[in-house]
């Protein structure tokens, strides 16, 4: 099993699930377990993913969200670190969300780099760049105002911490 994913079931007629994802997200490869796990999940059966992550790839990221959203059951987001980029993004995507005391998710414009042929990577960094911005978008408002997602997109950084004045609302504007 990956050190970047960790899985403990409470094995019941309901299975309680845990899912530790810290580190960065970087391979494909490490979610392996995690990727079975999730397709053997029932809608009477409860998730929780704990984050403590610092980011990583977004095609990788994107592909968890997208497996951690189709779930029939209601998913719990539990920030228990500082959790930054990526990770703050995979936070959104549950129906619910804690952030830990002494904890914060930043979010900022996504990093990233290619290989190539100079046109090449132009090519790919000009079309990548509206694939995130759309992913982004979709996964993060209303939670985010646009006036935010904005700002993110011209280099600003947004911490929100635990006990940030605007989190409740946040909270209940984005997990209806």
């Amino acid at each position: 099993m990956s050190e970047a994913c960790m899985i403990r079931k409470t094995p019941h007629v309901r299975k309680d699930i845990d899912i530790y994802i810290r580190g960065a997200i970087e391979c494909f490869e490490d979610y392996d377990d995690l990727i079975k796990e999730l397709a053997s999940i029932g809608e009477k059966d409860s998730v929780v993913v704990h984050l403590n992550c610092p980011g990583g790839d977004c095609s990788v990221g994107f592909f968890l969200i997208d497996q951690i959203m189709a779930l029939p059951c209601p998913v719990h987001m539990v920030v228990e670190y500082p959790t930054y980029s990526m990770g703050a993004i995979m936070a959104l995507c549950g129906d619910k969300l804690t952030i830990e005391k002494d904890s914060y998710i930043m979010f900022h414009d996504y990093s990233g780099g290619s290989r190539g042929k100079g046109e090449e990577t132009f090519l790919y960094s000009t079309n990548y760049r509206k694939v995130f911005k759309d992913r982004f978008a979709r996964l993060c408002k209303p939670f985010l105002s646009q006036s935010e997602v904005n700002k993110m997109f011209k280099g600003e950084d947004l911490y929100i911490h635990h006990d940030d004045p605007s989190l409740k609302e946040r909270i209940s504007r984005h997990f209806k």
